[in-house]
C-alpha cells in the first residue's frame, strides 16, 4: 500500500512539474520572442531615422543659386554630418548627371548611382530601402529630392548607412536574451519542482495521518473487542450468570460506542468535513448548562457573547469537563474543579495529577495519553480541532501545587 501510494504521488509530482515547466517555458519563449522582435524593429527604426535625419540636414545646409551652381560650404563646416559613418552623395540631373557631392572614401560600391538619382528626381519623392552593393555589402538607402531657387527638382541626396553596427548590436542582444532566457528556464524548472513537492505535502500529510489514525483506531478498538470475546467465553463456560455477563457487555458496548463516536467526530474535524455554522452564542449560559449536577464544580462566569458553532463548542467544553472529572482528585478535602468563563475563554482547572511534562507538547495529538490515564486520548485532540475551526487555540499547563489548567480560547 505504501509503495503504491509513493508511485501515485511520484507520478502526480512529475505531472505537476511537467505542467508548470511547459507553462513557464511557453511564457519565457513568448517574452523572448516579443523582446527580440521589438528590439529588431526599434533598431531598424533608429537606423532609418538617423539616415533620414542626415538627408534632411544635407537638404537644409546646401542650396542652388540663380546660376544653378551648387553650394555646400555650410555643410562642410559640419563634419558630424558628413563624417557620420555613412556615404552621402548629391547627384544633379543630366544629361549628363553630375556628382555634386561625394564621400572621400566611399564605403559602398553602388552599381548604378546615376540611374538611382534620376529615378528619385523623376519620381519627385523621398524613398527608403535596403540593398547590397556590387561587393555584396548590405546598406540602407535614404534618398531625398533637393530643389533649385525656382523650386525645380534638380538633384538627389543619397545617404547610404551601414546596418552592420545595428545587426551586430541586435545579435549581441539576442545572445544575451537567450542566455537570460536559459537561466530563467532553468530557474523556473527548479521552482516548479520545489513548488510541486510542496503542493503535495498536504496530500502526503493526509495519507500519513490516515494511516496513523487507522492504526491507532484499530489498536483502541482491539481492547473492547477482546473484552467482549472474553465475556462470551465466560458466559459459555458458565462462570458468570447471563445477567452479569449482559451487564458487563452493556458497559463495554456503551464505552465502545462513545469511543466510535469520538473517532468519527475527530475524523470529520480533521478532514474539515464537519461544517461550522457560527451564530451569536451566550458562552456563559452554554457552559453552565453543560455542568453536571452530581459533581461539585466551582463555576465563575461573566456575560459573554461569541460567534461560534453551538454544537461544536458544547462538545469541546463537555470534553474538557469530563476530562477534568476523570483525572481530578477523589479526596473530598481537595479543591473542587473550577470552571471559569471570561470573555472568549473557557478555563477548566483541577487538582489531579496534571499533565506529564514529557507529554505536555504532544498531549493534544490523537491517542496520546499519560501512563496512568483512563481515557482514550481523543478528548483534547477534538477540543484542539474545534478551537482551530473557531480561530482560537487550546492551552495546557500544570498548576502550581498540582493539577492541570486548560484554557479554550475562541
Amino acid at each position: 500500500m505504501t509503495r503504491r501510494r509513493e508511485q501515485v504521488l511520484r507520478r502526480l509530482h512529475l505531472r505537476l512539474t511537467a505542467v508548470w515547466t511547459a507553462a513557464w517555458l511557453l511564457c519565457v519563449v513568448v517574452l523572448c520572442s516579443v523582446a527580440i522582435a521589438t528590439h529588431a524593429r526599434l533598431a531598424q527604426l533608429d537606423l532609418a531615422s538617423s539616415a533620414r535625419l542626415r538627408a534632411t540636414a544635407v537638404y537644409g545646409l546646401t542650396w542652388f543659386d540663380g546660376d544653378d551652381r551648387f553650394h555646400d560650404e555650410v555643410l562642410r563646416k559640419e563634419p558630424d554630418v558628413i563624417d557620420s559613418g555613412s556615404d552621402i552623395w548629391v547627384i544633379g540631373k543630366g544629361p549628363p548627371p553630375k556628382v555634386l557631392l561625394r564621400p572621400q572614401r566611399p564605403r559602398f560600391d553602388l552599381a548604378e548611382p546615376f540611374a538611382l538619382a534620376e529615378a528619385v528626381i523623376a519620381g519627385g519623392r523621398d524613398i527608403a530601402n535596403e540593398g547590397h552593393d556590387r561587393r555584396g555589402r548590405a546598406y540602407l538607402l535614404q534618398a531625398k529630392v533637393t530643389y533649385d531657387d525656382r523650386d525645380r527638382a534638380t538633384a538627389a541626396i543619397l545617404v547610404l548607412a551601414d546596418p552592420g553596427a545595428r545587426d551586430a548590436a541586435h545579435a549581441a542582444f539576442v545572445r544575451w536574451t537567450l542566455a537570460i532566457a536559459a537561466g530563467l528556464a532553468a530557474f523556473g524548472i527548479l521552482v516548479g519542482h520545489v513548488l510541486s513537492r510542496r503542493s503535495l505535502r498536504p496530500a502526503i500529510a493526509s495519507f500519513e495521518q490516515q494511516e496513523r489514525f487507522i492504526a491507532a483506531a484499530a489498536h483502541e478498538l482491539r481492547t473492547p473487542v477482546a473484552r467482549l470475546q472474553a465475556l462470551c467465553e465466560s458466559a459459555q463456560d458458565g462462570r458468570e450468570s447471563p445477567a452479569q455477563v449482559l451487564a458487563k457487555v452493556e458497559r463495554v458496548t456503551t464505552q465502545t460506542a462513545g469511543l466510535v463516536d469520538q473517532l468519527l467526530l475527530l475524523a470529520r474535524l480533521d478532514a474539515a468535513a464537519s461544517p461550522v455554522h457560527k451564530e451569536p452564542v451566550r458562552l456563559d449560559l452554554l457552559v453552565e448548562a453543560i455542568l453536571p449536577d452530581d459533581r461539585p464544580i466551582a463555576f465563575h462566569a461573566t456575560e459573554s457573547v461569541v460567534n461560534a458553532d453551538l454544537r461544536l463548542v458544547q462538545t469541546a467544553v463537555r470534553n474538557l469537563i469530563d476530562n477534568a472529572l476523570l483525572h481530578a482528585a477523589t479526596d473530598a478535602s481537595d479543591e473542587a474543579i473550577s470552571v471559569t468563563v471570561s470573555g472568549r475563554k473557557v478555563i477548566v482547572e483541577d487538582r489531579g495529577p496534571g499533565f506529564p511534562e514529557s507529554l505536555l507538547q504532544r498531549i493534544r495529538e490523537p491517542f496520546v495519553t499519560g501512563p496512568a490515564s483512563r481515557g482514550s486520548g481523543l478528548g483534547l485532540s477534538i477540543v484542539q480541532h474545534i478551537a482551530q475551526l473557531h480561530g482560537g487555540e487550546l492551552r495546557l499547563e500544570n498548576r502550581a501545587g498540582g493539577g492541570a489548567r486548560v484554557e479554550l480560547s475562541l
